[in-house]
């Protein structure tokens, strides 16, 4: 190589033996590698340049040209060739730091439009998957399923609010098994909600004291909650746990509001149609199952060994709703609900039939069995007033059809109101017996 002609080059020229070892090099090459010329002759042209792909002039390599990054500021680059010279080769090397940077720029564009292609496909899919489920477990295992594999996580746990507002793990693993309370996981997303996204176990303990410790004993190294809502209900969250290392890029959270957002959606279709589906079968007031329920499930009940059917009607009910209003007739009928309800056994059917009137069906092996839960009801109407302080008392009518008798429910139904209504005309709160 001509020394002098190689200064005048405006690019590295680097003269290197079989071993790499530099013979040789111009002043470009000292300046951009940041060492003075005669420091670089006798050390290996490794110290100074890497491959930003594989290693250094592998054995196989061509004359290339390959980029080839500066071995302690890997963002900047040169275009190297390679010529065979002898007992050894010259490498000619062109800036290409801002061409390198271009396309490491291009190849994260790339890689950004593919993820979000991916994760827009993911969104599509679940939207379809949402609208199938038939019930909120199905609906969490599915958002489970589908989280974990939109974030590639090892698990992800779908945390729900029941109605009664207490709180459960309704799919997915209890990764930091039940050491950090289901509640405040729901917490640190849902006030003010918020997608969370958390690396590290100090990260976990700033959020939610004794997370952290928890994560470490889980291995847990990362993780990423978003809540569960629609317009004004909040029903928990999912959270997707990483026990590898693990970064967010900036599509992570959109990504789970999108698919939080769908689930919280599904879910309150869900509860809307299962508050409807109940307010077509069960009163109002008391929450008791209606007469379409009780005239639906009699038959069944028919088909048992005996039947007896309690018809229960309050004595003074109309006086109540004159005295103190309608209200307090509401909150009267709400007790007589969860007094009958006490009384009865768990198998039994009770039903509001319609204003002051109620219904026990049971399965009887004889009728003094009937009349024993007639007399509990009367106990406990008579154990304390209600909450208008009126004393509480009924008037019962019992109709007993025994096993094979073929008696219809209707009939059954019929002959248990006329035994109300002798009971009522001898002056109330007691018992009347038929057999149908």
């Amino acid at each position: 190589m001509d020394e002098g002609s190689a200064e005048t080059l405006a690019v590295g020229v680097v003269r290197v033996d079989r071993s790499g070892t530099i013979a040789a090099a111009n002043q470009w090459f000292s300046e951009w590698a940041g060492v003075a010329a005669d420091e670089i002759v006798g050390r290996s042209i490794g110290e100074f340049l890497v491959h930003s792909h594989e290693d250094l002039l592998p054995a196989d390599a061509t004359q290339g040209p390959w980029m080839m990054l500066h071995a302690r500021e890997h963002d900047r680059a040169v275009l190297m060739t390679r010529q065979r010279r002898g007992t050894g080769d010259v490498l000619m090397l062109a800036e290409a730091t801002e061409r390198f940077r271009a396309m490491i720029d291009l190849r994260r564009r790339y890689a950004l439009a593919d993820r979000t292609r991916t994760r827009l496909e993911i969104v599509m899919d679940s939207s379809v998957a949402f609208s199938t489920a038939s019930t909120e477990r199905s609906l969490a295992e599915i958002l489970a399923d589908t989280t974990a594999r939109a974030y590639r996580a090892e698990e992800s746990t779908v945390l729900l609010r029941k109605l009664d507002r207490t709180s459960r793990i309704a799919a997915g693993p209890d990764v930091l098994g039940g050491r950090i309370d289901v509640d405040a996981l729901i917490g640190m997303v849902a006030a003010p909600r918020r997608v969370v996204k958390v690396v590290g176990d100090a990260e976990g303990e700033r959020l939610v004291p004794g997370l952290g410790a928890a994560m470490r004993d889980a291995d847990v190294r990362a993780f990423i909650a978003a809540p569960l809502h629609h317009e004004e209900a909040d029903f928990g969250a999912f959270i997707s746990w990483f026990h590898h290392e693990r970064t967010f890029d900036d599509e992570a959270a959109p990504l789970a509001e999108a698919l939080a957002g769908q689930a919280g959606q599904a879910l309150a279709t869900l509860r809307l149609q299962a508050r409807l589906a109940h307010a077509a079968t069960h009163d109002e007031v008391t929450g008791l199952p209606n007469r379409r329920v009780l005239e639906s499930q009699m038959d069944e009940v028919l088909g048992g060994r005996g039947c007896a059917v309690l018809f229960i009607d309050l004595d003074g009910f109309k006086h109540v709703n004159d005295r103190f209003g309608h209200q307090a007739g509401d909150r009267m009928l709400r007790d007589v609900g969860r007094r009958l309800l006490t009384a009865v056994r768990g198998s039994d059917l009770v039903a509001r039939y319609g204003g002051d009137e109620f219904v026990v069906v049971c399965e009887v092996g004889e009728p003094s069995d009937a009349v024993e839960i007639a007399e509990r009801i009367l106990d406990l109407f008579r154990a304390e007033p209600t909450g208008s302080a009126t004393p509480l008392s009924a008037s019962i009518g019992i109709a007993v059809a025994s096993s094979g008798s073929g008696v219809m429910a209707d009939q059954l139904l019929r002959h248990a109101d006329l035994a109300m209504y002798r009971a009522k005309s001898a002056g109330g709160n007691r018992i009347e017996l038929e057999q149908a």
